[in-house]
């Protein structure tokens, strides 16, 4: 069983100014090891080179550029290769390990600490490419660093380098036709190597991906067979991660035993303890499938913090945590779920990682859960009261905004507001009329464009389609909440010509309204048809309408089986409070709930708190202390209970650094208005700060200080450095007064957004006084 205590083993630097340990790096590379090139520098195709920019290519200025470090239970893999540095092997598993968990960050973290040993072991850069399967631009980039050294791998190496090089270059060409190539390419692989079971799992894995992808699989029996061939020589493979997905749609049950073991293949990746939640809610065991999102979300967690990085830089967060909310629902776990859906809406925002407008976001997801839970729950009171919290999208760019507004319409319903009700209404038709005026606007102007360019008619109605995309698709949601807030009003009026095909509540909820408007009929139908889910929302309502009907003994049977999953429940739900009135006529104690029992089959379950943290933790922020330009020296702790922003940049002769410092330096004023200090700390001797300082664009110096590292040691400590190429990167972090990193950007480019650092850093503020639990 995993042991969380075994999750990182550290590599540790040697003492002295030198951050690299002398290793046998080969090629240009070593040569860039071992410099710090702060300005725009040449490369070797003579090209100019950014400070931070990585001089291996563009898709090196992305992902982790930190070392990796070993980290046991990662799978028991082993895919042989080439290389000269004697430690490779071990990395190369461990790495194609965390591609089996789609552990994608620290899979590419692990190979390029391969590439930076070893320059020339193109598995390496193979490696990062896989890394990369849902980004194939940064694939294509690192694909062709693996056919520039691929005379350095073996024959099997170069089989896998020319497929995936095949699939990423295939520009301009059918892409359904790259894809069965692709896989046809790994078929030959298995062919030549019949032993190779890390190309089978590849090879299954592809294929289940790719029937996302317009290439559907014909017999799932063939691939489970395939599957097999794998567990028959390592039992315990991560493979069992693709059984699951192959099973999950078709038949779960097929997976179960996958399911079940899943976690202890690979432990100390998260999304390992994830998957098996797949099944368990196919077969509406939710209970069991919440624990393993649980579960997930703790490793990620303490992961996090172990590497300091941002929640959403890991894939496949964010899907962990919503799903984990909707079994919340399931489980009829109303706190659980609005907790955890606050906690995503409390993670750190960032303009590309986690933006209202990226939909695979924590922001996103957050919203759309919470909007969710608090109507499946009926907690009007907090619906209403949401626009006055830091968790509601409250401006129309937001894409909730509109579904924000629906809710406040069917909280008023509820509450028996009809002025309010007929308020939203009006104010929904108000937006609407906007938005088609924007509409013809944005036509208008397209088709007038269209025609200056003398554009045909097919490229014409393109612009004007793509110019109000967006606006069509707000109107379509402004006229289905319109349509669906008249049906509730007319429910309220008594009309009894109310359009229920326009309410898009869940269909227990639906089976509610009917009953409301008198018809038991409908209601006792749909109720009936909600039960298939097993859930314990469905069965609550169902015990209502029964009892209301009359039919008290159906009631009770129904009560009986919510009774069975009542574990979760949040009786202080009004759903569950109705059930628990009815419960009290039924001789039922005031908390009828029964205790969870864990299945025979599971197995023994770690202690979650063992695993990490609930919800995301801020790092603290590692100590510094640093001269400025007097030859007095700054530390951290000079600023202990005060918010700070701390500036790290590439020295005086990078423009683009000192653009930020011009951007930031007005803003100031701001930042201290809300309590918030500022310094920056820079690559350059004491002696050159002065330069940093007539770079001003105002009179005089920055208004914040300026502290020197050339030793880059803070670098480090705050990972704005990159460890494989040796040299500083650009970096922006939020401290809070409890000396905890709540914030940062770290890469190629410094963060040129004062005032979307300025509004974030006073909400995270103000969210450490809020409770998510």
């Amino acid at each position: 069983m995993f042991h969380p205590g075994a999750f990182f083993t550290e590599v540790v630097l040697p003492p002295g100014n030198n951050p690299i340990p002398r290793l046998p790096f080969t090629g240009s590379l070593a040569l860039l090891l071992f410099s710090q090139p702060l300005v725009a520098t040449e490369s070797n195709d003579g090209t100019d080179i950014r400070a931070g920019h990585s001089h291996e290519g563009e898709a090196f200025n992305e992902g982790p550029r930190q070392f990796a470090k070993l980290i046991p239970d990662c799978g028991d893999v082993h895919f042989p290769i080439q290389s000269t540095w004697p430690e490779a092997q071990t990395f190369f598993n461990q790495g194609v390990g965390q591609l089996h968990g789609f552990w994608y960050f620290e899979a590419e973290r692990t190979f390029r600490h391969i590439a930076a040993h070893d320059p020339q072991c193109a598995m390496a850069y193979w490696g990062m490419a896989m890394a990369n399967f849902e980004n194939p631009t940064r694939a294509a980039g690192f694909i062709a660093k693996a056919i520039e050294h691929r005379e350095h791998a073996d024959d099997a190496g170069k089989l896998h380098i020319d497929a995936q090089n095949a699939f990423l270059t295939a520009t301009g060409k059918d892409a359904v036709a790259s894809r069965r190539q692709l896989i046809r390419d790994l078929e030959n692989i298995v062919h030549t190597y019949p032993d190779d079971i890390e190309a089978k799992a590849f090879l299954a894995c592809y294929i289940w991906q790719f029937s996302r992808k317009e290439v559907p699989i014909s017999s799932p029996e063939s691939v489970d067979a395939l599957l097999q061939q794998v567990f028959e020589k390592a039992p315990m493979h991560p493979a069992h991660h693709y059984l699951i997905h192959l099973w999950d749609k078709e038949k779960a049950v097929r997976a179960l035993d996958s399911a079940h073991l899943l976690a202890d293949t690979a432990p100390a990746i998260a999304h390992m303890w994830h998957m098996p939640g797949h099944i368990y809610s196919q077969l509406h065991r939710y209970e069991d499938s919440a624990w393993c999102q649980m579960a997930s979300a703790r490793i990620d967690h303490q992961q996090m913090m172990e590497t300091r990085i941002l929640p959403d830089q890991i894939h496949n967060y964010v899907h962990n945590q919503e799903w984990l909310i909707r079994n919340h629902h399931r489980l009829g776990g109303a706190r659980e779920a609005t907790a955890v859906a606050r906690a995503l809406l409390a993670n750190p925002r960032h303009p590309t990682l986690n933006s209202p407008q990226n939909r695979k976001s924590s922001v996103h997801f957050g919203r759309t859960r919470l909007l969710e839970t608090l109507e499946f729950f009926e907690l009007w009171d907090e619906a209403l009261a949401l626009s006055e919290t830091e968790f509601s999208g409250t401006e129309p760019t937001d894409s909730h905004y509109f579904n924000h507004l629906r809710l406040t319409g069917i909280a008023h319903f509820e509450k028996g507001d009809s002025k309010k009700l007929t308020a939203t209404i009006e104010e929904i038709s108000r937006q609407l009329a906007t938005a088609e005026t924007e509409k013809t606007t944005a036509v208008d102007e397209a088709r007038q464009e269209a025609e200056e360019r003398k554009k045909n008619k097919k490229d014409t109605d393109r612009a004007i389609a793509d110019a109000s995309r967006s606006l069509t698709e707000q109107i379509r949601n402004l006229k289905e909440i319109h349509a669906e807030l008249a049906a509730h009003a007319s429910i309220q009026e008594g009309s009894g010509e109310t359009d229920f095909t326009a309410i898009r509540r869940p269909k227990h909820a639906i089976a509610l309204l009917h009953l409301r408007a008198g018809d038991s009929e409908t209601a006792l139908k749909l109720s009936k048809e909600a039960l298939a889910t097993n859930q314990t929302l469905p069965l609550a309502a169902r015990i209502e309408i029964l009892m209301q009907t009359g039919d008290h003994i159906a009631a009770r049977e129904t009560f009986d089986r919510l009774k069975l999953l009542s574990a979760h429940l949040d009786l202080t739900a009004p759903p569950f409070q109705r059930v628990t009135s009815i419960a009290a006529e039924f001789g039922e104690a005031p908390d009828w709930r029964i205790p969870v029992s864990i299945p025979a089959d599971i197995g023994k379950r770690p202690d979650l708190t063992l695993l990490g943290p609930e919800n995301w933790t801020p790092p603290p922020a590692p100590a510094f202390s640093l001269p400025s330009a007097d030859g007095k020296s700054l530390a951290l702790d000079d600023y202990k209970g005060k918010p700070l922003v701390v500036l790290f940049y590439l020295g005086h002769g990078c423009l683009h650094c000192i653009e930020q410092l011009n951007d930031f330096a007005p803003k100031r004023a701001a930042f201290l208005e809300a309590g918030i200090e500022m310094l920056a700390i820079s690559t350059d001797q004491v002696g050159e700060l002065e330069k940093s300082h007539q770079a001003y664009s105002q009179e005089g110096a920055f208004p914040f200080p300026i502290l020197a590292d050339p030793s880059l040691a803070s670098f480090k400590a705050y990972h704005a450095h990159d460890d494989f190429e040796n040299q500083a990167l650009h970096g922006t972090f939020l401290i809070d007064p409890a000396g905890r990193v709540l914030w940062q950007d770290i890469g190629s480019e410094p963060l040129r957004k004062p005032d979307f650092l300025l509004h974030e850093a006073r909400r995270l503020l103000t969210l450490q006084t809020l409770e998510f639990n």
